[in-house]
């Protein structure tokens, strides 16, 4: 093994011990979260709370955050999701999250904008680092693509269909847009790293995560059987913004022409999907190293410099076209509508959390916004028993007034199902407001996922807000019956892949 191939070995080690690493992060920050609120509430002193994989987690925290002189404060620096966290006492957001800000509310938060700095900077230096070496759902839809292998041995040809690379820039323009015109966040309600940094904080709280998975397997199915790679070539908005951030980058794979056969070999392992020996130095190179280390003729390399002014002059071309169609597609959505805000954006927090009321067990706080209204759900206790009462108070307040909403509500429970309708748990029930809150008291008949769904007339018109709870510990029986399924499903499918490549092999054998 030369040395070459040592060093590019290791270097793609690296890069898989980053990606471990950010999983592991995700997962630190959500324990931590929780951990807060279980230290402020004491209730790690609760024996009977104390019980499972998550409760010997929470006591591992205890024993080493609780001697600190200030728990609250080393806990207040390590919080959010890869859309936006606080690590260390640093804030950091993803530059997506930013400018979809930006979109939606027509204004420049500076707060928020500071924390987008670090990123901005690593991508200008190091290009789409985030993409190869950070991003979970480069790691989840690589090892997708990966099942492929099992399908063809299966004797199933899964389809391989091509989608032009330009596509994801028209998804961010579009999805800008849409942001400014509705004046609330779309991103982040399906941009997979964000995705499944929520589903994580889900898991671990305890919260409604069915419609997060559900949303990844139909991704990943995509992946499977129609195009490969197809999320993170040709549709990741993210993506997109880290191209055209990334492109005047100083770390950059470049070609030796001289060492350079044209042998393809490169070509293959390429994760972004293009040819390294001609367009490394364009916008789409994510600088994974892969080519790199799968070149026989050690042609390609990494270089630190700036763009060349060699590089083609169609090059150029897709980079500034691409970044103009970015460009006036939002400025006319900001000129064209009015900076109406009814979204919101909590830095550094993910849409729900538990409020530290000591000395009483957590208690869960839910917001919402809604044209003029910013909307607070609480509940008593954090995570309703089935079959024992839980308070639920809704805060409705006009943010531009501050006064109350002082109209009656409507209320109904919905419990919901991976696969099938919901049903109506709690009819329809009118609420009238008590003093500044709306109360109501409700008891879940069984262990599983709800919604909590609250109608109010905002601007003359009916608007429902959902709210998702999970009560009690959900049962895995329909997990486990799937799992089951899909057991039978790959060794039926292997069955039948055995039996045709033995009467292939047989047929040739007599012929």
């Amino acid at each position: 093994m030369t040395g070459h191939s040592v060093t590019h070995r290791f270097i793609q080690l690296l890069r898989r011990a980053t990606q471990c690493f950010t999983v592991g992060v995700l997962a630190a920050l959500s324990f931590f979260s929780l951990y807060a609120h279980y230290y402020a509430a004491r209730a790690t002193e609760d024996i009977q709370l104390m019980t499972g994989f998550k409760a010997k987690v929470l006591l591992f925290l205890d024993k080493m955050i609780s001697p600190m002189n200030d728990p609250m404060g080393f806990l207040d620096g390590f919080k959010g999701t890869l859309w936006s966290m606080r690590f260390a006492g640093i804030d950091l957001s993803d530059p997506l999250a930013a400018v979809e800000l930006i979109a939606t509310t027509k204004t420049f938060y500076l707060p928020f904008l500071a924390s987008i700095i670090i990123p901005v900077l690593g991508t200008l230096v190091l290009g789409r680092i985030f993409c190869s070496w950070v991003c979970p759902a480069q790691v989840f839809f690589e090892m997708v693509c990966k099942l492929r292998t099992l399908l063809k041995f299966a004797e199933i040809n899964p389809a391989r269909i091509s989608f032009s690379l330009n596509n994801k820039y028209l998804v961010l323009a579009v999805g800008l847009t849409a942001a400014a015109i509705v004046s609330q966040p779309l991103f982040a309600l399906f941009y997979p790293p964000a995705l499944l940094s929520r589903l994580m904080h889900a898991w671990i709280f305890g919260t409604a995560f069915a419609g997060m998975i559900f949303l990844m397997l139909v991704l990943a199915a995509i992946e499977l059987f129609i195009s490969p790679r197809w999320w993170c070539r040709t549709i990741c908005p993210g993506g997109a913004l880290y191209a055209l951030i990334g492109w005047p980058r100083l770390l950059r794979v470049k070609l030796n022409d001289k060492r350079c056969t044209w042998c393809g070999t490169c070509e293959p392992v390429c994760d972004p999907g293009i040819n390294p020996a001609s367009d490394s130095c364009g916008l789409e190179c994510t600088n994974c190293g892969e080519c790199v280390k799968a070149c026989p003729e050690k042609a390609l390399y990494f270089s630190i410099g700036l763009p060349s002014l060699k590089e083609p002059l169609h090059s150029k071309k897709h980079v500034s076209s691409r970044a103009a169609l970015v460009f006036v597609i939002i400025s006319a959505a900001l000129h064209l509508f009015p900076p109406v805000v009814s979204s919101h954006h909590i830095l550094g927090l993910p849409h729900y959390s538990y409020k530290e009321n000591y000395p009483q067990a957590p208690t869960l706080e839910y917001p919402a916004t809604s044209g003029p209204y910013d909307i607070l759900l609480t509940s008593y206790p954090g995570k309703p028993v089935p079959g024992e009462t839980a308070s639920f108070s809704f805060y409705v307040k006009n943010r531009e007034t501050g006064d109350p909403y002082d109209q009656p509500i409507t209320v109904q429970v919905l419990q919901t199902f991976t696969f099938g309708e919901s049903k109506v748990i709690v009819k329809p029930t009118v609420s009238e407001p008590f003093e500044q809150p709306h109360k109501l008291s409700l008891t879940f008949p069984e262990d599983g996922e709800y919604v909590v769904e609250l109608t109010m007339e905002v601007e003359g018109k009916p608007e429902i807000i959902p709210f998702m709870l999970t009560a009690g510990e959900p049962s895995a029986v329909t997990s486990v019956l799937i799992a089951v399924g899909v057991f039978l499903l790959v060794f039926i499918i292997a069955i039948r892949a055995i039996k045709i490549k033995r009467d292939r092999r047989l047929k040739g054998a007599t012929t």
